[in-house]
């Protein structure tokens, strides 16, 4: 690259949604674990504080898995413990992410007790949905989606070999419908994206009820190829109000690549009674992280505007195996507000006080993070002409199954939609990475910077 005169650094993503000078990466290669998902999550917070949304949970939906994670006063939640194959542990902090085997190839399925079932199991990309004509031949959530209007069967059912619609809804009856006692296509179409939109409602709730947070008090920010396909059904479930589908949902993780600062964690354990740990060692720990973090971002030569500490703790009850992360706003903090302080964060994440119990000092973690140059998210936005009027950005209409029934539909071409305009569902918007369906009653805007923010 450089040969080539390319002269910018190159920077590699982490899991801890930050970036690093590619020099020093292959020292850390385990920091890169969930930088993936971990850089959709950034892209959620950094466009959605630019929208004047600071509580959000992310829904990253693609054709395999589906990605959450809550971000709450701008900054996404982090964990300091993620277990991949064969049971390894890995001991560094990394975004928060949750992930279920629920996309758009997943497969529905009939189990033995006669109960319909929809995942894990994915047919991929290969052979993949049947209506790819790539030699699938069980069906998916977006063979569902397909038959029930949602997708543009024009463009579905010719990605290889053409594959004729009643071939789809012929596999799904036969396959599921009749081993369910379901007597058409519809029914056994829209249950199967129901107990989707179950599964994937569950992974919500983990990321905040099950956290102490009320999802009704967030907005939903919905990205992935198949993401905006159902997030107004999940959003509608939880009693979230909002949606907001960027302008690119199908390349939100790259653009959280761009967005990222750099970033430099440490964590140090102490593991001691609270009661009895020595507190000018907390301060000279919390010191030597800040000093750490510093010389590394200085050595790495990367163009920063400003540099932002942040410091947090772990702490548990004694003989308990849960342990709980929050912040703390000074390196020289008191002994009585680490107790005060995880107190509070016990009481919102479970319920419930335990004075009697002792507190443990488990972990300092130190951030040290270095702002890069904001990027302007209005280069997302199409060149293509936007129309002016409402009824040119509509290419065409179709029957669309809702919960009521079929309902004959305005599809509407996004790249079209200029800033400002406002209209109802039911609606589909489509567009080259996803496609976005409104169902009836929803209110949808177009921001200056091409997001759409959907209302319920």
């Amino acid at each position: 690259m450089k040969e080539d005169k390319y002269s910018k650094d190159l920077l590699v993503m982490q899991g801890n949604g930050g970036t690093v000078s590619s020099s020093i990466v292959s020292d850390e290669a385990v920091k890169t674990v969930m930088s993936g998902p971990a850089s959709g999550v950034m892209a959620a917070a950094y466009t959605s504080m630019q929208c004047g949304f600071s509580h959000v949970v992310t829904y990253d939906m693609g054709g395999t898995s589906c990605d959450v994670g809550l971000i709450a006063d701008g900054i996404p939640q982090v964990t300091s413990e993620l277990e991949i194959e064969y049971a390894m542990p890995i001991h560094v902090p990394m975004v928060d992410v949750h992930t279920i085997g629920a996309g758009g190839g997943s497969l529905a399925w009939v189990n033995e007790a006669g109960l319909l079932q929809v995942g894990p199991e994915s047919a991929g990309a290969e052979p993949g949905p049947i209506c790819y004509g790539r030699g699938g031949t069980k069906p998916t959530i977006t063979d569902a989606n397909l038959v029930l209007g949602r997708l543009n069967p024009e463009s579905l059912l010719s990605v290889d070999n053409p594959v004729s619609i009643e071939t789809v809804r012929n596999k799904i009856i036969n396959d599921v419908g009749r081993k369910l006692g379901f007597k058409d296509v519809e029914e056994t179409a829209s249950a199967i994206i129901r107990i989707a939109n179950m599964n994937m409602a569950g992974a919500l709730r983990l990321v905040s009820l099950a956290r102490g947070y009320d999802p009704r008090d967030f907005m939903l920010f919905a990205f992935g190829g198949a993401g905006p396909l159902h997030a107004v059904s999940l959003a509608s479930e939880l009693g979230i109000p909002k949606v907001l589908v960027p302008m690119r949902p199908g390349i939100t993780n790259a653009v959280g690549c761009v967005v990222a600062d750099v970033r430099h964690d440490y964590v140090n354990s102490i593991n001691v009674p609270l009661a009895k740990v020595d507190m000018d060692h907390v301060h000279g720990i919390f010191a030597s992280q800040i000093k750490a973090g510093k010389k590394i971002i200085a050595s790495e030569g990367i163009d920063i505007e400003e540099m932002v500490i942040i410091h947090q703790v772990d702490m548990q009850f004694q003989g308990q195996t849960h342990i709980l992360n929050f912040p703390v706003q000074s390196p020289s903090v008191r002994r009585s507000t680490l107790q005060s302080s995880f107190e509070k964060a016990y009481l919102k994440r479970f319920n419930v006080e335990l004075p009697e119990i002792r507190a443990v000092l488990v972990n300092l973690h130190t951030s040290v993070i270095g702002r890069r140059k904001p990027v302007p998210l209005k280069t997302l936005i199409s060149q293509v002409k936007h129309k002016k009027k409402l009824s040119e950005c509509i290419i065409h209409s179709r029957p669309v199954w809702f919960d009521s029934g079929w309902h004959d539909t305005p599809i509407y071409n996004r790249e079209f939609l200029p800033p400002k305009i406002k209209f109802k569902g039911p609606a589909v918007i489509e567009q080259l990475d996803t496609t976005t369906v409104l169902e009836p009653g929803n209110n949808v805007e177009v921001d200056e910077s091409g997001n759409l923010i959907i209302s319920l």
